[in-house]
């Protein structure tokens, strides 16, 4: 079986969504028996560039339930972005980078109304599992939390929690009780230990902090849940992003298969495909 996957387009306008197109031209042509794609599909808010991804997948002879599964990373739903162009863009970031949890709740409901008018099944809110006609059982967890508290000063770090990921009790609970047999499972941050960014600015010394640090992971003790829940469900791939690298590893026999770009130069833009076998094999395309 060969799956296709994308994570953190962070696609900003129609320049950006002509990457897409570009990249759904190689994952048509292979024709995997699935795409999913794992979040960060927008860099912030913005309906009608969702419309676009869309109307591409529609073009490319992909807009199928049974060949695609699309969830929400913690950008689509955010006010600010996160990866600026113009100065307009930083103003945006400073100003708008926290959103109250009522104001994403609304747009997470708008974001899988706008997948259902198009495509029933594309996308729900989570969880929710879904049967492919290859007898794969696609699952889906939101590791998206919703902070009231944007910020924290933690010694002498001024902590940002955007970014940190979640598994919510319930959300697992669901997991562990589905019937166990090889089963996919989509979510958006990485499962395993990563690193915060840690930034310095200028002239800390005038400043209550010296560092900034935005950690990127899922708290040890939800990943912990996470990975007993994904071991009693069967679940032979965990497909995710988030942290904008791509590699496959493992947790016991799960293989973890990272994906996420953002057209940085260091982060490139790149399909990964997986062959779901005995075992689990990827490859990584970078798309130039």
């Amino acid at each position: 079986m060969l799956i296709a996957h994308l994570s953190d387009l962070h696609l900003r306008d129609a320049g950006d969504a002509l990457w897409l197109d570009r990249q759904l031209d190689r994952i048509a042509a292979r024709a995997p028996d699935h795409l999913a794609i794992t979040g960060d599909v927008l860099d912030r808010w913005v309906p009608a560039l969702l419309d676009r991804v869309l109307d591409s997948l529609d073009a490319h002879g992909l807009l199928n339930t049974d060949r695609v599964t699309i969830l929400h990373g913690n950008h689509d739903l955010a006010s600010g972005g996160g990866h600026p162009r113009r100065g307009a863009d930083l103003w945006r970031l400073a100003t708008r980078f926290w959103d109250p949890p009522p104001l994403i709740r609304w747009r997470r409901r708008r974001f899988y109304e706008q997948l259902a008018r198009r495509l029933p099944g594309l996308g729900m809110r989570a969880p929710f599992s879904k049967r492919l006609s290859t007898g794969l059982r696609v699952a889906v967890l939101d590791t998206i939390p919703l902070p009231w508290l944007p910020v924290r000063i933690g010694g002498r770090s001024l902590v940002v929690q955007h970014a940190i990921g979640c598994v919510r009790g319930a959300q697992a609970t669901w997991l562990a009780r589905l019937p166990p047999e090889p089963t996919l499972l989509l979510i958006h941050h990485f499962p395993l230990h990563t690193p915060p960014f840690v930034w310095s600015p200028e002239r800390a010394t005038r400043l209550p902090f010296t560092t900034v640090r935005v950690p990127m992971e899922i708290p040890e003790s939800d990943r912990d849940r996470l990975w007993a829940a994904a071991q009693a469900a069967g679940t032979r791939l965990v497909l995710c992003g988030h942290v904008h690298r791509a590699r496959l590893e493992h947790h016991g026999d799960i293989a973890v298969g990272l994906n996420g770009q953002s057209g940085a130069p260091w982060a490139g833009r790149t399909i990964a495909w997986y062959r779901l076998g005995d075992d689990v094999g990827m490859e990584i395309e970078r798309t130039e």
